[in-house]
C-alpha cells in the first residue's frame, strides 16, 4: 500500500524534548517502512529542514539534518510544480484546508496514495479518495 507520511510525524522522530512520543513514532514508522511504500513530497523536505534547525531544542547540527534529509531522499520524492500548486489552491476552497495542508493533501492525491499519515487534518476524513489517519491516536 502505498502511504504519505506528513512533515510532523518526522519532526516527532527527531525531537528530544519527548522520549515517549519519539520512540512511538521510531517504532511506528519502522513498521510502516517494513510493509508499505512511502510517499513524501519536496514540501516535507522543506518543511522538515526548517523544524530540525530551529524548533528543535536542541536543533539538529548541519550534518544530521543533511543524514535526515539524504534519510528521506530514499523514499519517492514529489515535487511541488505550478500545477499542483493550482490544484492545491482549489483543494484548499473546496475542502476549507489551509494552504500548506492543501499542498500535502494535494500531493497525498497525486502520487495515488491509499492513506495520509497525520495529525492535521481529522482523522477519518476523506480528501480526494485519500484516508486521513492520525497514528498518534488510541
Amino acid at each position: 500500500m502505498r502511504v504519505f507520511i506528513d512533515t510532523n510525524l518526522w519532526a516527532y522522530r527527531l525531537d528530544r524534548r519527548e522520549a515517549t512520543k519519539s520512540e512511538r513514532v521510531r517504532g511506528w514508522l519502522a513498521d510502516l517502512m517494513a510493509n508499505h511504500e512511502v510517499v513524501i513530497s519536496t514540501q516535507v523536505l522543506i518543511e522538515l529542514r526548517s523544524v530540525a534547525s530551529r524548533k528543535l531544542q536542541p536543533p539538529l547540527g548541519d550534518r544530521q539534518i543533511t543524514d535526515v534529509l539524504e534519510a528521506l531522499n530514499g523514499f519517492e520524492v514529489l515535487g511541488t510544480d505550478a500545477n499542483l500548486i493550482l490544484d492545491a489552491h482549489q483543494l484548499a476552497i473546496r475542502e476549507q484546508l489551509s494552504w500548506f495542508d492543501a499542498l500535502i493533501a494535494e500531493a497525498a492525491i497525486r502520487s495515488h496514495c491509499n492513506i495520509l499519515y497525520s495529525e492535521d487534518f481529522g482523522h477519518g476524513r476523506r480528501i480526494g479518495g485519500v484516508e486521513v489517519v492520525n497514528p498518534l491516536l488510541g
